[in-house]
């Protein structure tokens, strides 16, 4: 379509609408000022949406008398009136003026991309950026309404999802914690599991992982904190029962040996990818996870690494920034996103030493965005004032979507994995 197109589909629109003011409501529900390419245009469509917030109606004198500051004739709206579609084409040029938005938007990315990619810039941010752009183009925006019909199909195809096998949620394979999410983690939903050091907090995420990994699909583990030659040895140390730091020094027997070489074809069937940078932002961990077949999770640890995007005044901002990326990534790729967090000191001075959502460290935006918080800490017995390292309490602190409520787990370190408590094999 080209410019002249465009401007003539804008006229017809807005001809129609002077002529019949009621056609306003369709036009001001689906089009904005940035979606017109002329600046009368842009003026006329401004006017009738002032007019309209103060409960006036848009018609043409009212129209009229508005515009005139900003240089538009009465005579232009004379024209327009003259061009004017009629009501039952009004979607059609509505929709042409929509598809030119996004071919100018898609137009505009290009540019950047280019711009910046000759300036130097680190290729993972420019191509997350990018893609943030396109999930919002394929969205369509964020002024469009969805009716209770619509709505109501949604949630039954989802239903039928997973009804007929095809799961809307992901199972992290420890019964207590899968009951208590009502199945699973669903698809879309940040969750935050949050511990002080020493929880084996890694550990069990990475125990979710390769669960993961075996049963439903790909998954991406962005490790900012360990090396993969650590998390590789975490793995195959909890499937032979060989303890990681022997597999680390290399002090293995001949018939260890062998375990393990097992256990490597076994790792390398699993669609289990992690990330070699050091250093990662949210735009550089959508641009891993785009490269993941069949993605059914994202796993980061931990939050506090990751890296902010643009500047920001505070510590706080930062966070908070990277919460709302983080679950604008979890919608985006339409599966969960499991992001490892550090709690605050304040538990350790509670009699208790139970964690709150009032410990996530630096933002409170972390328990806002998210649509779950898991909260790990050691059983703590209040009679003898000793901590059980062995017995971990996870307490789902907040659940958008079900109840919370509190799981104990057996922490096997001979194996390095977790067992429901009820269930604990030795």
């Amino acid at each position: 379509m080209t410019n002249e197109d465009i401007l003539t589909a804008e006229n017809a629109v807005l001809g129609a609408c002077l002529c019949d003011a009621p056609l306003w409501g369709t036009v001001l529900n689906t089009l904005h000022e940035t979606d017109l390419a002329g600046d009368a245009s842009r003026a006329i469509l401004h006017a009738a949406r002032m007019l309209d917030a103060e409960g006036k109606t848009p018609d043409a004198p009212a129209v009229a008398d508005l515009v005139q500051q900003d240089g538009v004739e009465r005579g232009y709206l004379m024209q327009l009136m003259d061009v004017a579609c009629a009501p039952a084409a009004l979607d059609q040029n509505i929709a042409a003026i929509k598809r030119s938005t996004r071919l100018r938007a898609l137009a505009q990315l290009g540019e950047s991309m280019v711009e910046r990619a000759h300036s130097g810039d680190e290729p993972n941010s420019i191509a997350g950026d990018a893609a943030k752009v396109l999930d919002e183009l394929d969205s369509s925006g964020g002024g469009e309404l969805i009716d209770g019909t619509a709505a109501a199909l949604d949630f039954y195809n989802a239903y039928d999802q997973r009804t007929s096998g095809r799961s809307v949620y992901v199972p992290v394979g420890i019964s207590g914690l899968d009951t208590l999410f009502g199945g699973g983690m669903l698809n879309n939903g940040l969750y935050i599991m949050a511990a002080r050091p020493g929880c084996c907090k890694t550990t069990l995420a990475l125990q979710i992982a390769d669960t993961v990994a075996q049963n439903m699909g790909g998954v991406l583990f962005v490790t900012l904190e360990m090396d993969a030659t650590q998390l590789t040895a975490r793995r195959v140390a909890r499937a032979t029962g060989i303890p990681s730091n022997r597999l680390l020094m290399g002090t293995l027997t001949d018939r260890e040996m062998e375990r393990v070489t097992q256990e490597f074809k076994r790792l390398n069937r699993s669609p289990f990818y992690l990330n070699k940078a050091v250093r990662c932002s949210v735009s550089d961990v959508r641009a891993l996870a785009r490269q993941v077949k069949e993605l059914r999770l994202v796993v980061i640890d931990y939050l506090g690494l990751l890296k902010p995007e643009g500047k920001h005044a505070s510590r706080y901002e930062e966070i908070t920034a990277i919460s709302g990326d983080l679950k604008a990534l979890a919608r985006s790729l339409g599966v969960p996103v499991l992001c490892l967090a550090q709690l605050n000191r304040a538990s350790e001075q509670r009699q208790d030493k139970r964690p709150s959502l009032a410990d996530l460290r630096d933002s409170g935006a972390i328990e806002q965005d998210a649509d779950v918080v898991m909260l790990m800490s050691r059983f703590y017995d209040k009679e003898t004032k000793t901590e059980d390292r062995n017995r971990i309490i996870v307490n789902v602190a907040k659940q958008r979507n079900g109840p919370v409520g509190e799981v104990e787990l057996v922490w096997l370190p001979q194996y390095t994995k977790f067992e429901n408590a009820e269930t604990e094999q030795v």
